[in-house]
C-alpha cells in the first residue's frame, strides 16, 4: 500500500472514531444529563455572540431547549420570563433581577426558580395591600459576572423601566472578562467542545477552588478591581434615576460548612457593598442551616452544584423577607 492510501486510511479512521464519539455523546447525554455536556448545549443553543465587543455572549432571543431535564424559554430580550408589554399598567411594580445561571433556574422549573416565586408571593402578600402589581424580570445569563451583568442593565434599562434592581452576585463574579470566542467546530461538535474543555481544565494551573477564588479577591486582581467599577457605577445610575438597588450573595455549594474556607471572601465582598451603599442579603447562614452537612441535597444533580428547588424556594423567602425588611414595598 503507498503512503497516500496509508495516509488517507489513517484520516478515514479518525474521521469514523470521531463521528461514533460525537453520535455516542450525543445519545448518551439526552437519555442522562451530565453538566458539561448540558452546559454546552447551553452554549449552542441558547447563546450568541454578543453585539457589544466588551462582552462574549449573549441570550439567543425568542428561543428554547430542554437543558437538565427543564424547559429553558426565552423571550424577545433574552429574559426567562414571559414578554414585558410596552409601558407599565398603573399599579404595576417591576422587579428587575439581574444574574448569572443562579438566577436563570440552571436546572429548576420555572415556577420554582427563586426569581418566580418571588413574584408569586409578592403578589399574593403584598398585591391587595398595596394595590400592586409585582412583575419580575429574569436577566439572568449562564457565565455573566459583574461586569457582564451592570453592562446588560445598562442596555435594557429603558425597555425595562424597573421600580427596584436586584443583583444576584456570586463569588466568581470576580473573575475577569472572558476573551475569545468559540469556532465554528466548538459550537457544533459535542466531542470537540468536550475535549477542549477539558484539556483547558487540565492545563490549568492546580489550585484548589478555595486558593482560586483567594486570588481572584486579592486587592490587585484585575477581575475584582472591575466587578468594584461596574458596582460603583450601578449604584450611581439608579441613584441618579431614583431606583432602589440591592444585592443578593449567593454561596458556592460546594463548600455551605460554617468553617469552610470562603467566610472571609464574603464577609470582604459585603464590606465592599456596604462601602458602595448597597444593601446586600447574604444567603449563606440559613443555605448553611439547610445543608451544611450535606450540600449535595442543595444540588441539581450529582455532579451540578447550581442550587435545587428547595434552596431556590430558601432564597426566595429570605428575598422576600428582606425587601419587607427594607420596606421597599
Amino acid at each position: 500500500m503507498s503512503i497516500f492510501k496509508k495516509f488517507i486510511a489513517g484520516v478515514a479512521v479518525i474521521v469514523w472514531i470521531l463521528i461514533c464519539g460525537e453520535v455516542f455523546l450525543r445519545v448518551i447525554s439526552a437519555v442522562t444529563p451530565f453538566y458539561s455536556i448540558e452546559m454546552l448545549r447551553y452554549a449552542k443553543s441558547l447563546k450568541v455572540e454578543n453585539k457589544n465587543p466588551e462582552i462574549s455572549h449573549a441570550h439567543k432571543v425568542n428561543s428554547r431547549a430542554n437543558l437538565m431535564g427543564v424547559e429553558i424559554k426565552l423571550n424577545s430580550l433574552g429574559h426567562r420570563n414571559n414578554e414585558l408589554d410596552g409601558l407599565k399598567e398603573e399599579g404595576e411594580k417591576r422587579l428587575f433581577v439581574l444574574g448569572d445561571s443562579i438566577a436563570l433556574g440552571w436546572g429548576v422549573a420555572k415556577g420554582d426558580v427563586f426569581v418566580d416565586s418571588l413574584e408569586e408571593r409578592l403578589n399574593e402578600e403584598k398585591g391587595s395591600k398595596t394595590g400592586f402589581h409585582f412583575v419580575t424580570i429574569n436577566s439572568g445569563v449562564g457565565n455573566y459576572n459583574t461586569f457582564y451583568k451592570v453592562e446588560l442593565f445598562k442596555e435594557q434599562l429603558k425597555n425595562v423601566d424597573p421600580d427596584l434592581v436586584i443583583l444576584q452576585y456570586y463569588i466568581n463574579d470576580a473573575e475577569k472578562n472572558a476573551k475569545g470566542r468559540g469556532g465554528f467546530i466548538l459550537k457544533h461538535s459535542l466531542l470537540i467542545a468536550s475535549i477542549h474543555y477539558y484539556i483547558s481544565i487540565f492545563s490549568q494551573e492546580k489550585k484548589t477552588l478555595a486558593e482560586y477564588y483567594t486570588d481572584i479577591y486579592k486587592d490587585e486582581s484585575e477581575g475584582w478591581k472591575n466587578a468594584k467599577k461596574s458596582l460603583e457605577e450601578l449604584k450611581k445610575i439608579c441613584k441618579n434615576k431614583q431606583i432602589p438597588l440591592i444585592a443578593l450573595l449567593i454561596p458556592d455549594f460546594h463548600y455551605l460548612s460554617i468553617d469552610n474556607p470562603l467566610i472571609p471572601i464574603y464577609a470582604k465582598i459585603h464590606r465592599t457593598f456596604d462601602q458602595i451603599q448597597i444593601p446586600m442579603l447574604n444567603t449563606f447562614p440559613a443555605i448553611h442551616a439547610e445543608f451544611g452537612d450535606e450540600p449535595k441535597k442543595a444540588w441539581v444533580a450529582r455532579d451540578d452544584p447550581h442550587p435545587n428547588k428547595k434552596a431556590h424556594q430558601i432564597i426566595s423567602d429570605l428575598l422576600y423577607n428582606f425587601i419587607d425588611k427594607q420596606r421597599l414595598y
